[in-house]
């Protein structure tokens, strides 16, 4: 009841401008009619003005008035009552209005794993927030559930303004497109010249850049966090290492662990023909997706083999991944597992079969929080 009603005053509010103009026609018709019809009471007076009664006379204002105060009315009154009704089966709009409305909030620009920790804080801890994300899949949920939600792209300054970046406290850039993210901090700079602003980088050439005035703003990097946790796993290992995976934190692991001695790598990528590292001799690239454990043999001994990393990030994979990890320990326990996995509810499936994990969404977040400013929405409390 209490969020219908807060619905109603937002769009009264997107109605305003609209109001008050009908208000002042209304008043302006009001006191021509208290002052040319004197001889009515003023019982008969509002009620002409409302347009219940018609005036039997009063020149051409009257015929004036009683033309355009329906349509006024009409319009304005009638149109706002349809569009909200209308607006029930199109919660985006009211979701962006929500949106307009916030203050001193938190924005978060991408819908990803790292990105829901954030609005699951933010909900868990009443802290005011608005998302960003061009796709309406991934958010439909939030939508529905009458959260703020901008979708659109949010290099666009329309979006960021529906997102009320100018009144934001932080925005968080959650995107991996380099490009889009730094244009994104730009564009939020020049709107608000206070608000901290918090983007995903990995590249050192990129943080340095987003640092420097006039962005001022503080990167972080969840590949970093990985990287750092896969150095310590490869130390002082030998033997042949196979890597399984597609994206950008796949490849560099691939290529940080084949710049080491005594290390073959082998990198299955069943999309790309290449990677975006300088190759060496003992990185193997595969262009072949595999799941089974003999979809290696034609590729590496197994028994060869001392680590294996599967890194895909695909929500739909992780039975693959699970599969995979089981097999491995099955048939090749000597071999070291290490799955990236998102959902820390899965942590003790993959754990059940002697592998580690990495990556997951929630380390992120913590190590982000140790990160961020102290007036942040996501900072850690310390507890009385």
């Amino acid at each position: 009841m209490i969020k219908s009603l807060i619905d109603i005053q937002l769009k009264i509010r997107e109605y305003k401008a609209a109001f008050i103009f009908l208000f002042f026609f209304w008043f302006m018709g009001f006191l021509t009619f208290f002052f040319t019809r004197t001889t009515e009471d003023l019982l008969t007076i509002f009620l002409i003005s409302l347009g219940i009664r018609s005036p039997t006379s009063g020149g051409d204002f009257a015929g004036f008035y009683s033309l355009m105060w329906p349509i006024l009315l009409e319009v304005i009154v009638f149109g706002f009552i349809i569009g909200e009704l209308l607006e029930k089966y199109n919660p985006i709009i009211t979701s962006k209005i929500l949106s307009k409305h916030k203050n001193n909030h938190t924005i978060i620009i991408g819908y990803q794993h790292l990105s829901l920790r954030i609005i699951e804080h933010c909900i868990k801890n009443k802290h005011p927030f608005v998302i960003i994300e061009d796709d309406e899949e991934l958010v439909e949920d939030l939508i529905s559930s009458g959260h703020p939600v901008v979708v659109g792209d949010a290099t666009e300054f329309s979006n960021l303004e529906f997102a009320n970046v100018k009144h934001a406290k932080e925005v968080f850039i959650c995107i991996n497109d380099v490009r889009i993210a730094i244009i994104c901090t730009e564009k939020i700079r020049n709107l608000n010249k206070n608000c901290s602003i918090y983007v995903r980088a990995f590249e050192k050439h990129v943080r340095e850049y987003l640092k420097q005035p006039p962005l001022e703003a503080y990167s972080y990097s969840s590949s970093k966090w990985a990287m750092n946790m896969i150095k310590e796993w490869t130390k002082d290992k030998e033997g042949k290492i196979i890597v399984i995976g597609r994206d950008h934190l796949t490849q560099r692991i691939a290529h940080y662990i084949s710049l080491q001695p005594n290390h073959d790598v082998y990198l299955f990528d069943d999309e790309h023909d290449g990677i975006v590292f300088k190759e060496n001799t003992q990185l193997h690239i595969i262009k072949e997706y595999t799941c089974f454990i003999s979809d290696f043999k034609p590729h590496i001994d197994l028994n060869e083999v001392t680590q294996v990393y599967i890194c895909w990030k695909r929500d739909s994979e992780f039975d693959e991944s699970l599969y995979l990890t089981s097999k491995l320990n099955l048939l090749f326990p000597h071999i070291e597992v290490i799955v990236r996995i998102f959902d820390e509810e899965l942590i003790n499936l993959v754990k059940r079969y002697k592998a580690k994990t990495f990556s997951s969404s929630n380390s992120a977040f913590q190590l982000l929080q140790k990160e961020v400013k102290p007036n942040s929405s996501i900072a850690l409390r310390k507890k009385n």
